[in-house]
């Protein structure tokens, strides 16, 4: 079999590089710039999957990944999922000591998970669109009075030292990456399944939407919403449950959702992943 190709956003050191290796194994992987060329470069037929964060477990959802998986819906299916443990370090260039720095570079996400750290080294946080990105730029411009937050690896990476570790607030910070890909995942349970949809606007709508899963007893493992984009203040909804759609119960489910519903979209069904240990 050929080496996959898996592209992911970010620079090599990437916490979403070290998913993509940890849930592939051996492949090529393929750096971009934004989560949409990840999509971009998957659709196509550039790369063979994607790896794309989701949520984390201090900051919270990663809502620009929600709606690519709605945009892509057409041309990708969700394949698959890795939780990884996340462990900040601050950087800063050789020579650098911790009492020097007044400017911390890195993706709003971390900077938002390492925010009491932050907040007590009292420095200007400047928001940048990738962890390792904000490490590959610091060896590139090195400065004494500049850090950047990122793993062990990107300093690794970048020459860089580090400076501080265990910084973010939460020290059971983990992130849920998802893996994306042209063709449906082979079924292998214990499965998940995700499906986005949109309710009339009139009371108990979402109420009897859930309860058409809650009848087959499914369990729900997410629920999030975001702007429906088509009406103000009106919302589409996104559902994690535990299940696989080839299964006769899930199936009852969707097709009771449906009558619910004005529209579901099946994301895909995957194998679940529990906590790393």
């Amino acid at each position: 079999m050929n080496t996959p190709r898996v592209a992911f956003q970010g620079e090599r050191g990437a916490f979403s590089e070290e998913a993509a290796l940890r849930h592939f194994g051996t492949a090529e992987l393929l750096p971009r710039r934004t989560l949409r060329e990840v999509f971009e470069a998957v659709a196509g037929g550039e790369a063979h999957a994607g790896m794309v964060p989701v949520e984390n477990s201090e900051a919270g959802s990663i809502n620009e990944t929600y709606d690519l998986l709605l945009q892509f819906h057409h041309a990708l299916r969700i394949t698959g999922e890795v939780t990884l443990r996340v462990s900040h370090c601050l950087l800063g260039v050789p020579g650098t000591r911790l009492d020097r720095v007044r400017r911390v570079y890195s993706h709003p996400q971390a900077l938002a998970q390492c925010e009491l750290f932050l907040r007590q080294l009292g420095v200007e946080v400047v928001p940048y669109y990738d962890t390792a990105g904000s490490a590959q730029m610091l060896a590139q411009n090195p400065s004494p009075e500049a850090a950047a937050i990122a793993s062990r690896r990107a300093a690794e990476l970048y020459g860089l030292v580090v400076l501080a570790e265990e910084i973010q607030t939460n020290p059971m910070n983990y992130t849920r990456f998802l893996s994306v890909a042209r063709s449906p995942a082979i079924r292998r349970d214990p499965s998940k399944t995700s499906v986005v949809f949109a309710t009339a606007h009139r009371p108990g709508a979402l109420y009897r939407a859930l309860g058409a899963l809650a009848e087959e007893g499914l369990n729900l493992t997410k629920l999030e919403s975001r702007p429906a984009r088509q009406a103000v203040w009106e919302y589409v909804f996104y559902v994690d449950f535990e299940g696989h759609e080839e299964e006769e119960r899930v199936q009852r489910a969707l097709e009771s959702l449906r009558a619910q519903c004005l529209w579901v979209i099946r994301l895909g069904s995957y194998p679940a992943a529990g906590l790393p240990a």
